[in-house]
């Protein structure tokens, strides 16, 4: 048995249509997502507390911290990281050349946008020009890549 074909593809969720399960999950996810934040980083909140508690700009509970024992742990790390910069940048400096190529960079008028799309793609330039006034449209395209039907949202 073949599943019944979605009518209209990509399917398009409003915001006044959006289900009561995806509200939930998103608000879950959100306090999920602030709670991680929120125990990673506790001991800093306390530390903060502390030193901005009475007797303020003094630590009276927690211990002042180790930096050297940090500097320690932390060092290998950002030596990694320093060194995947510099190898990022050198190989950026060695294909400049490839990476500011215009060859990869289309940067066309206006006129010959419209002319392109009329050409490669079969549309008109006054269906470019209403579509641009549009707020959303959906495009059709055949198989042989050629566009055959250009729909607003509001029709």
């Amino acid at each position: 048995m073949n599943p019944s074909p979605i009518s209209i593809w990509p399917p398009i969720i409003r915001a006044n249509a959006v289900p009561i399960w995806v509200r939930v999950r998103d608000i879950f996810i959100t306090l999920l997502a602030w709670l991680t934040i929120g125990v990673t980083i506790h001991n800093l909140l306390w530390l903060i507390y502390d030193y901005l508690a009475d007797p303020i700009f003094q630590l009276s509970y927690i211990a002042s911290p180790d930096w050297e024992l940090m500097w320690h742990l932390l060092s290998q790390f950002l030596y990694v990281a320093l060194g995947m910069v510099v190898w990022i940048c050198f190989l950026a400096l060695l294909r400049r050349k490839i990476i500011s190529s215009t060859k990869y960079i289309r940067v066309s008028t206006k006129a010959h946008e419209i002319r392109e799309l009329e050409v490669e793609l079969g549309v008109l330039p006054a269906d470019v020009e209403h579509c641009h006034e549009l707020r959303s449209v959906h495009v059709y395209i055949s198989q042989n890549g050629r566009t055959f039907k250009i729909v607003s949202d509001l029709d």
